[in-house]
């Protein structure tokens, strides 16, 4: 997996999150507090600047009602595809 696309599944990721946030009605701050994380970790994750571990990553499905999954796909372009159709809703920029 080279970093063009490594770096675009986590400008999904982060978008989705942050878009879900929204979807709530949930400030970052609320977030951060519900999450146990500090605003600014929030700042960093919705701003698609920072790589996220997988621990932040459960405990953000969890508060924003999130179903983390696995999905097998066949080749690395399969993967792009998938992340874009599971994670990009209407009007994302990212």
């Amino acid at each position: 997996m080279n970093e063009h696309i490594l770096l675009e599944a986590r400008n999904i990721i982060a978008g989705f999150l942050k878009s879900r946030r929204k979807e709530l009605n949930m400030t970052q701050e609320e977030l951060a507090e519900k999450s146990g994380m500090g605003l600014a970790t929030i700042k960093r994750i919705e701003s698609g600047k920072f790589w996220i571990n997988l621990k932040q990553y459960l405990i953000l499905c969890h508060h924003l009602r999130l179903l983390h999954f696995l999905e097998t796909v066949e080749s690395k372009n399969e993967m792009v595809k998938l992340l874009r159709s599971r994670y990009k809703r209407d009007g994302d920029e990212n």
